[in-house]
């Protein structure tokens, strides 16, 4: 795949799941409610990405997915609206909007959504990860991507899929080997360090969520909460320090 584009138009969930599994190759792919589906990828080298938009989903895979070569994918999950359970390993986590996990696609592994979600996913070969070790993808199954590194990689991510129709094959392989890099960095990151400060740039994420749909009528906090996987209460506490109330924005 050099690039995806792909909307499933069907009206009916069972045709919608089985284009999904052609398109997407994902072995079990249940998508249960009438939203449309689509995703948009590209290879950049070592690396795929994809963007996803879709509504209620259940994704799992019992077995090994590699590249030709024979070597296993670790791929990268980053919740940009909505919230997401991962289970992998007998690990269950619950992923909101500006969160990230790492899925080892050797192993079996569950994706599955009870909304609709926005997702971006960056694969690659895990020789591509300084670092990489078992031990430490225990401890990467959920970070936010809302500031440091992770904020780099994910910008950077989500702008390359954008922008891959208008490079080169020479120029998309390089841009790949920069990205698989950019994850080595974030793999090794300091986890502290990169904790820290979450709970503002949350809010600065609820803002920009506001700022994009000032313009919407239906704008209102159940619609926030909603659409970025948060509780009411979880909103309102982020700016329960604040002079002004999320209500009164």
């Amino acid at each position: 795949m050099e690039y995806l584009s792909f909307s499933t138009h069907a009206t009916d969930r069972f045709e919608r799941s089985a284009q999904w599994r052609s398109m997407t190759r994902v072995p079990q792919a249940e998508l249960g409610d009438d939203r449309e589906a689509s995703i948009r990828g590209c290879d950049l080298g070592p690396v795929r990405l994809c963007a996803v938009a879709i509504g209620t989903h259940r994704l799992a895979s019992d077995y090994e997915e590699a590249v030709p070569t024979g070597e296993s994918l670790l791929k990268f999950l980053f919740i940009e609206e909505g919230q997401c359970h991962v289970e992998q390993d007998g690990c269950s986590v619950l992923l909101h909007a500006g969160d990230w996990s790492v899925i080892d696609k050797s192993r079996p592994f569950l994706i599955s959504a009870t909304a609709p979600t926005r997702q971006l996913a960056l694969a690659l070969p895990r020789r591509c990860i300084e670092g990489w070790t078992a031990e430490s993808l225990a401890k990467t199954r959920s970070r936010s991507f809302l500031q440091g590194s992770a904020a780099v990689l994910h910008g950077s991510a989500a702008t390359a899929v954008d922008a891959a129709t208008h490079i080169g094959r020479r120029d998309r392989a390089r841009l790949g080997e920069a990205l698989a890099h950019l994850v080595s960095v974030v793999w090794c990151a300091d986890s502290v360090i990169a904790g820290a400060g979450s709970q503002a740039a949350r809010r600065r994420m609820v803002l920009d969520f506001i700022e994009r749909h000032l313009g919407d009528r239906d704008l209102d906090v159940g619609r926030i909460a909603r659409e970025l996987g948060y509780s009411r209460r979880t909103l309102h506490k982020l700016f329960a320090d604040n002079a002004v109330t999320l209500s009164r924005m």
